[in-house]
């Protein structure tokens, strides 16, 4: 159904490449059980899982798995990086954050044996086949997670390969995979690991950054870690001639929520199901379906993989920044539902 009348959509984004992971195909699921819970530091756990139908659930480094947990009788979905090479038991790494719901279930709670869905794997933060150049990586905190996997997967199969890493924690209790990342020196001659703790150092600016990773001409560099880290990254390595198609980003949380939310009720219509709800202020389109009980798909809830895009037919929403969504997939007026909210009454696709 269309409308006769004009409809405005504002769909703000700024000038650059925000794509965290490709627009998805079909999403599978997967039941999993745990069969480890290994500690790593004193916030963060690995799970090493199992498929419940003994199929292997095959992955590239640098992806990431959806897990469907059920949290005191509710479905709360995380993404959550797998943390190990391609070809081993498909394990990833969560770590505690504060007031996170399902972090603090899965590090307090979670047992071996626990039983629950993954969707995916999914992500496009991956190394590019056929590629042996040199490797440049920043990681942050838990964004070591899908780096460490991408250093261990280039490494096996190349083990001359020129790999660097700069890790950058509070102290060296936080560091996640110390003793993996030894391993990695120890057995690995062109593998180098700068570690920077920012409790005596500081945090590193753009200028810093970019002396510290000093990526080679023809290096594939890899950010990961909380977004004003990436930002001053990737504005130190433009500003000393590092092309922009030579930097790959990857973010864990959710884009900064827009300044432009409503702060009134707005009506929502999905034209499939037919039901018309109210969006209450704060929430996104997403949020607002599901607590009215629609089934609306969504996997990643960071504007990530783009599993819960709708179209637009009338109406105007804000969107959160960066998200996954090209420039042909906004002019045409699709959006994301995790990460919009209506402005204006709304029509949906959906």
């Amino acid at each position: 159904m269309f409308f006769s009348h004009p409809r405005r959509i504002t769909l703000p984004r700024p000038a650059g490449s925000a794509r965290r992971w490709a627009t998805p195909a079909a999403i599978t699921a997967r039941g999993v059980r745990v069969t480890d819970i290994r500690r790593e530091t004193d916030d963060a756990v690995t799970l090493t899982l199992a498929t419940e139908d003994g199929r292997p659930l095959p992955f590239r480094a640098g992806q990431y798995l959806t897990h469907c947990f059920n949290i005191d009788g509710a479905e709360v979905r995380r993404a959550y990086s797998l943390s190990v090479a391609e070809g081993e038991p498909p394990a990833c790494t969560v770590k505690l954050l504060p007031g996170g719901l399902v972090s603090q279930y899965v590090v307090t709670r979670l047992k071996i044996g626990a039983r629950y869905r993954v969707l995916g794997p999914s992500g496009d933060f991956v190394l590019t086949p056929g590629e042996r150049g040199p490797l440049v990586m920043l990681a942050a905190g838990s964004g070591i997670t899908p780096i460490i996997s991408l250093i261990e997967t280039a490494l096996r199969a190349d083990p001359q390969r020129r790999v660097r890493l700069l890790y950058i924690n509070r102290d060296p209790a936080r560091t996640l995979f110390d003793a993996r990342l030894r391993a990695a020196q120890a057995r690995y001659p062109r593998f180098e690991w700068t570690p920077w703790y920012t409790a005596s150092a500081g945090r590193p600016d753009a200028a810093r950054l970019a002396e510290l990773l000093q990526p080679e001409i023809d290096a594939q560099i890899y950010l990961c870690g909380p977004q004003p880290l990436m930002d001053a990254a990737t504005a130190g390595l433009r500003a000393a001639g590092v092309a922009a198609a030579r930097i790959r980003r990857e973010r864990f949380i959710p884009a900064p929520r827009h300044q432009q939310r409503p702060t009134a009720p707005v009506e929502i219509r999905f034209l499939r199901s037919g039901r018309t709800i109210v969006q209450r202020p704060g929430e996104s389109i997403l949020e607002a379906g599901l607590r009215a009980g629609l089934a609306l798909p969504f996997s990643c809830t960071v504007g990530g993989c783009g599993h819960c895009r709708v179209r637009i037919r009338d109406g105007e929403v804000c969107l959160d920044e960066p998200n996954c969504l090209s420039a042909d997939e906004r002019a045409a007026g699709w959006t994301l539902a995790c990460s919009a909210c209506a402005l204006t009454p709304l029509t949906v696709d959906a």
